[in-house]
């Protein structure tokens, strides 16, 4: 079933299972960063568009929210561009989530839209549905949030459902990284960071971590 948004079309109310496969969700890269473009996050914006496009021409999946600024704008418009057509003519490999309320940018003529999530929690939850991969540029005092719930979520869930989560921006990650360093040190937590999380710098890191070289 789908429900009409106006000016937007047409988004399921649910994922479709197909999408839920464990192929497909090993083949499918959920990209999370700021919605915003600041100066600060021009040179992840150039990093996220090189990456998604080398995800893309190897086959795989993105799962983004389909914004127009900032992280999510760089990796949907590469995703859009590099995509193979699906035979409604929509860009196969470029998957979005949205959330209710819309911000009033996204473009889901230009993707393949999974479904609409009540709030920014929800959709994340749906992102893990999805994706065996979530990488994170930086961002806001959200995508900060994002990033605590999903190494959480390693950390507390079984292991068949841990995730490989990639955090891009070594001086924008240190303040994470140093805390959870600290959990470890102090015993608050019973595994290194590094089995929960890793974080790059570069677009070659990233092609390398998830087989895009």
């Amino acid at each position: 079933m789908c429900m009409q948004i106006s000016f937007h079309g047409y988004i399921p109310k649910t994922i479709s299972p197909i999408y839920k496969t464990t192929q497909s969700k090993s083949n499918t890269i959920a990209v999370l960063g700021s919605s915003k473009t600041t100066n600060d996050i021009l040179k992840y914006m150039d990093i996220c568009s090189n990456s998604v496009k080398s995800m893309i021409l190897s086959g795989k999946n993105i799962v983004t929210g389909c914004g127009g600024a900032g992280i999510m704008g760089s990796a949907y418009m590469a995703g859009k561009k590099h995509s193979k057509l699906n035979e409604d003519g929509k860009p196969a490999q470029n998957l979005a989530i949205l959330t209710n309320p819309l911000w009033g940018d996204e473009d889901i003529e230009n993707c393949v839209p999974l479904a609409l999530a009540n709030s920014e929690s929800e959709r994340i939850e749906m992102f893990t549905e999805v994706a065996d991969t979530m990488i994170i540029f930086a961002g806001s005092a959200g995508t900060l949030q994002e990033a605590a719930t999903l190494i959480s979520k390693n950390y507390y869930g079984k292991n068949e459902n841990k995730k490989n989560i990639i955090l891009v921006g070594k001086d924008f990650f240190s303040g994470l990284a140093e805390q959870y360093n600290k959990l470890y040190e102090t015993g608050l937590i019973k595994c290194k960071p590094s089995e929960l999380f890793t974080i790059v710098d570069s677009e070659d890191e990233i092609n390398k971590l998830i087989n895009c070289v």
